[in-house]
């Protein structure tokens, strides 16, 4: 038994020795350039401080390939930020780390994915939020008992993953440059936080369209997230809710889900802004995902926000 109970703790510790020398070889080599880096950065872009106030657009990868903030910015006359990222990571710790940020006069234009009410996507994915305990900003304390378990499933995955493919791209690209296909990349974004490098790259039409929404409503979820929204209120910040930038396909496909976000956001004064139709968009102005847009997809839904947000700013703040 002795002898037994000695080969299990050395295989644990080589085991957690190996781990962590993963590890480090990701974050200080192999994953410098990874896309979820990007989270650390759009925090900094919340937390500078502005003469006017600055309008911060918070949500998953529909925000992140969605807007042209330049656009919006010179639109409305006030500075503009995109702290969307990828759903993948969970819009409660999202929300959760981004909230302490916000200061007075913000205006934040808040646009979960549709997907985030239902089951427990708010809490993340382990293949996404598992990179989490790689950010230098991660906050372990932020995550429930589910986010815990999520984001312990997906570390070692993650660290595997990202071993084995950061080593291969490394080789790869040290033979020949990236060439014409997207790759998911922090150095993808601009300086104010939107994902610019797929604007240049041809159409990829492999994963567009739409796909049903599965689970049940997540009310508990949805109630943590309106109780954040009351509090920034009060703190003099302005929340505004917009539907995600998606498809006509994905609000036709998943129109018994969306009224259900609808009606609960409505209830709690905090409807949407506009209606989900006006954020939805045909397939040819999609990139990669029917969450993701393209360039001339950019373009126009850019110009239509901005001329949104024309009219709803002039309205006055209201605590709700």
């Amino acid at each position: 038994m002795k002898a037994l109970l000695i080969k299990l703790f050395s295989f644990i510790v080589f085991f957690s020795v190996w781990v962590g020398l993963l590890f480090l070889l990701n974050k200080y080599w192999l994953a410098t350039d990874h896309y979820n880096n990007e989270f650390t950065v759009k925090g900094k872009l919340i937390q500078m401080k502005t003469r006017l106030p600055k309008v911060i657009f918070v949500g998953g990868s529909n925000v992140a390939f969605g807007i042209d903030s330049k656009t919006i910015s010179d639109s409305i006359k006030l500075p503009v930020f995109n702290a969307g990222l990828i759903a993948g990571l969970g819009m409660r710790y999202i929300f959760d780390s981004y909230e302490p940020y916000f200061r007075r006069g913000d205006i934040v234009i808040l646009m979960p994915e549709y997907d985030h009410f239902y089951g427990d996507n708010a809490y993340g994915n382990p293949e996404t939020a598992g990179y989490l305990p790689y950010l230098s900003d991660f906050k372990p304390w932020l995550l429930n008992d589910k986010q815990l378990g999520v984001v312990s499933l997906g570390f070692l995955k993650t660290t595997l993953q990202i071993a084995v493919k950061g080593t291969y791209f490394k080789l790869l690209h040290a033979f020949r440059p990236a060439g014409n296909v997207y790759e998911y990349k922090m150095s993808g974004f601009n300086k104010w936080g939107d994902e610019v490098s797929h604007r240049m790259l041809p159409p990829n039409i492999n994963n567009i369209g739409a796909y049903p929404i599965f689970g049940a409503y997540n009310a508990s979820y949805t109630q943590h997230l309106l109780n954040q929204v009351h509090h920034l209120r009060e703190r003099g910040v302005r929340v505004i809710f917009f539907p995600p930038i998606t498809s006509k396909k994905m609000v036709a496909l998943n129109h018994k889900q969306i009224v259900k976000i609808k009606r609960s956001l409505a209830a709690a004064g905090c409807a949407y802004a506009v209606s989900p139709d006006s954020l939805a968009y045909p397939d040819s102005l999609l990139y990669n995902t029917t969450y993701h847009l393209n360039a001339q997809g950019v373009a126009v839904n850019s110009q239509r926000l901005a001329g949104y947000l024309k009219l709803l700013l002039h309205s006055p703040f209201r605590k709700k």
